[in-house]
Order: structure tokens, then C-alpha cells, then sequence
């Protein structure tokens, strides 16, 4: 196993690729050692994550290095298409669509709430008159791309009446808003290949209206408990995933208080470490499992 911070490239990580008509090779270098890219058979892809060329660039220099770097680097990798991904990364950028996942989720049977996405003030307010005020408000990516500030985050959040009369700020950055369901509960569900890890998250910020992310809770307040899905509603999920093309997933769902499983999202590459260090989850193991299973039977490309 090899494993290659993709942050780290291109400063501290080498990568190279050649192509003519009668050979093609390819390159890594990690920590002085280098690895042709033949040699391997299988890719965990966990997070690919641009460096923070600050401290080397400025300017339009720096943008241009970043760009250049980010492609250089996909180019590559990307071009590994006989060896076994849990997920390939153009099936992961599929996934991450966040329309998408809600079309399909309804598709499969599984409940969501009602959704906008939208830059027109005017749709944003007579959808919160419509939800009788009561919809949330959360962003579609992710404010960082590197390593470095990576605590820059934007939690989900209440819209209160007072933020109509800002609505304007949305021709500058649309945004994702929805119906805020009254919970019993949070979920947070590991996907592994057909396999579920389930984590019930207990804190006080579930129960407070303002806080609507249980991400906000303090550690102080915020523990978890080993929970198992119904099976219908496991076999839906299953489905999404198929549908997907992933192998892996972190789901977020609400348990609501009308005892419905209403569905959140799905993370590609989320968060499962929290899960498998509180519950003594075999999480790791069973990534490895679904990969050592995939490359002895010889399948060569991703889901």
C-alpha cells in the first residue's frame, strides 16, 4: 500500500506519465520512493485536495500554478481505468450532485424533504411563506480546496424572517434551501458495498431550532449510538447507491417525529472515522475487505 497525501503534490510528490505510439509508463515518487503505475491494482480515493501553493506564488502566477497542477495531477490518476476504484473519481463528481442525489433518492422510494436551489429572491421568499418559515439554508461545496484552513465551514443553518431583506446576496451566491423537518433524531449511515455502519446521534443541538446542524453541538453534549436500519429502508439506499455507481457513502437522514426516515444527502467521500472510533465499527476493515474482494475476482474497473 502506498499512500499519496494528494495535497502534498506538487511540491513534496512526483508524478510523471509517458505516452508513444508502442509504450506508455507511468511514475510516483512519495517520500523518495518511486512506484511505477502499473504496479498497482486498486485505489482508495479518499479526498483530492489541491495544495496550497501560497507561500511559493502570488498573484495570477499562483492561480495559473494551481490550475495547471490540479489538471497535471487528475490527468494522470484519472487515467488509471484498469485498476479497481472504490469510487472512481468521475463517478464521485457524478454522485456529488446534490439535484441529482435528490432525484434519484425519490426515484428509489425513499422520502425527501421538499428542496429549492435557487439565485431569485422571490422564489427563496414565497418558499419560506410556504414552509410557514420553517426551511434551512446550506451550501453546496466546500469553501476550501487544500489542506490548510480546512476549519473554514459553513454549518447548516435556520432562515429567520429578519434574513428575507438579504435575499439579494443570492445573485452573488446561490444556495441550497429546504424544509426543516421536526426530528425524533439524526442519522449518519456508512455505505460499504452493501454493507451498513449506523451511527444515532444524540446532542442538544438536534432539539434547538437555531442550530439545526448537530455538527455545532459541544463535545460536551454530543455522543453516539449503534443503530440498525429497517431493512426497507437499508434495501432503498442500496438502490441510490447502485444508481450512483459508488461503492461507498456517508448518509446523512432524519428519523423525524412522524417516524419517517426522510433523506438527507450523501456524502462520496465523507466522514467515518468519528463512527468507527466510537462504536468499535469494522468500517476500515470493510473498505479493505471490498477492495481485496474486488481485485481477487479480477473486476478491473470501479462500480
Amino acid at each position: 500500500m502506498v499512500r499519496m497525501n494528494t495535497d502534498s503534490y506538487p511540491l513534496n510528490i512526483k508524478l510523471t506519465a509517458f505516452q508513444s505510439n508502442e509504450v506508455v509508463s507511468g511514475e510516483l515518487t512519495v517520500d523518495g520512493v518511486t512506484y511505477q503505475l502499473d504496479e498497482f491494482c486498486a485505489v482508495y480515493f479518499r479526498k483530492n485536495m489541491q495544495a496550497n501553493l501560497t507561500s511559493e506564488l502570488s498573484g495570477d502566477l499562483l492561480k495559473q500554478a494551481t490550475k495547471e497542477a490540479s489538471a497535471a495531477k487528475n490527468a494522470i490518476l484519472y487515467a488509471l481505468e484498469s485498476v479497481f476504484w472504490i469510487d472512481y473519481p468521475f463517478d464521485i463528481q457524478r454522485a456529488e450532485n446534490k439535484q441529482l442525489q435528490l432525484l434519484l433518492a425519490k426515484q428509489v422510494g425513499l422520502i425527501i424533504p421538499n428542496s429549492l436551489l435557487s439565485n431569485d429572491p422571490t422564489k427563496v421568499e414565497k418558499f419560506y411563506h410556504q414552509e410557514q418559515g420553517h426551511i434551512i439554508s446550506k451550501m453546496l461545496t466546500p469553501l476550501k480546496n487544500f489542506m490548510q484552513s480546512a476549519s473554514s465551514f459553513v454549518y447548516t443553518s435556520k432562515v429567520k424572517e429578519e434574513h428575507l431583506s438579504q435575499l439579494e446576496s443570492l445573485k452573488l451566491c446561490p444556495m441550497q434551501f429546504q424544509q426543516e423537518i421536526e426530528k425524533a433524531y439524526e442519522l449518519r449511515v456508512i455505505y460499504v458495498d452493501g454493507h451498513f455502519f449506523t451511527g444515532k446521534i444524540s446532542t442538544t443541538a438536534i432539539t434547538d431550532s437555531n442550530k439545526p446542524d448537530w455538527r455545532r453541538a459541544n463535545s460536551n453534549d454530543f455522543f453516539w449510538q449503534e443503530y440498525c436500519l429497517p431493512t426497507e429502508v437499508s434495501d432503498k439506499i442500496t438502490h441510490l447507491m447502485n444508481r450512483l455507481s459508488l461503492k461507498f457513502g456517508a448518509l446523512d437522514l432524519i428519523k423525524s417525529i412522524n417516524n419517517e426516515y426522510v433523506f438527507l444527502e450523501v456524502n462520496p467521500c465523507g466522514e467515518w472515522g468519528m463512527l468507527q472510533q466510537s462504536l468499535d465499527l469494522p468500517i476500515a476493515e470493510q473498505i479493505a475487505e471490498c477492495i481485496h474482494n474486488n481485485v481477487m475476482k479480477g473486476k478491473k474497473h470501479a462500480a
